[in-house]
């Protein structure tokens, strides 16, 4: 009797265990509702990932049906990640919430971390439901260039492509924009104003926008 209170305690400890390690790969955050610039609604949820012990906090951006839902019908859509400044989300996130009607789901980050965690973080958010296969977008501040773009070089071709905002790259990240730069979209400061629809093109041209 006395063994077999142990294996039920050992087991419910395993099973508590398990439950801690998901909740520490990633964590869901409250929702909210909002209208995307042309008037289509968008849920919008916290969604942190916990990578090599640090916690990487974003938002991520889903279209809503007319009840406010994401229906489970729609399947896998293609995917923006966009890696911005810390505290600086204003215009990040109302590039996204313009992109999202266009059939797309965002994720914006405020980053600070390695090549790694960028590469990392990618292909956590790559293996999600909503994440269609072979169809991640990337999109940069200068901020992080360097990371995000030493990142994409790593993932290859599990990147569709990849967009640079007002880039000051350097080192190892300069020598792969200055080598496949031409695959890239590059915004400057005097583009920001078209940057929607300059995404928009890039996307439709490499097969995200039907």
């Amino acid at each position: 009797m006395k063994k077999l209170i142990i294996s039920i305690v050992g087991a419910v400890l395993l099973a508590l265990l398990g439950i801690m390690g998901l909740n520490h790969l990633k964590k869901a955050g409250p929702r909210e509702r909002v209208v995307s610039p042309s008037g289509s609604r968008i849920i919008v949820e916290e969604m942190s990932y916990y990578i090599g012990g640090d916690k990487f906090f974003g938002k991520l951006f889903k279209p809503a049906d007319e009840n406010g839902n994401f229906p489970d019908s729609i399947g896998p859509m293609p995917i923006i990640v966009y890696f911005h400044e810390p505290l600086k989300t204003d215009w990040p996130e109302s590039v996204v919430k313009s992109l999202v009607p266009d059939g797309i789901i965002g994720y914006t980050t405020g980053f600070r971390g390695k090549d790694k965690d960028a590469a990392n973080l990618l292909k956590r958010i790559s293996k999600e439901a909503f994440a269609m296969p072979g169809m991640m977008f990337v999109v940069s501040d200068a901020s992080c260039g360097d990371q995000v773009v030493n990142a994409v070089a790593r993932l290859g071709h599990k990147i569709q492509g990849l967009a640079l905002v007002e880039p000051a790259l350097t080192g190892k990240a300069n020598e792969t924009y200055q080598r496949y730069g031409r695959e890239f979209l590059t915004i400057g400061t005097e583009d920001k104003g078209d940057a929607v629809s300059l995404i928009e093109d890039y996307l439709e041209e490499r097969g995200a926008l039907k």
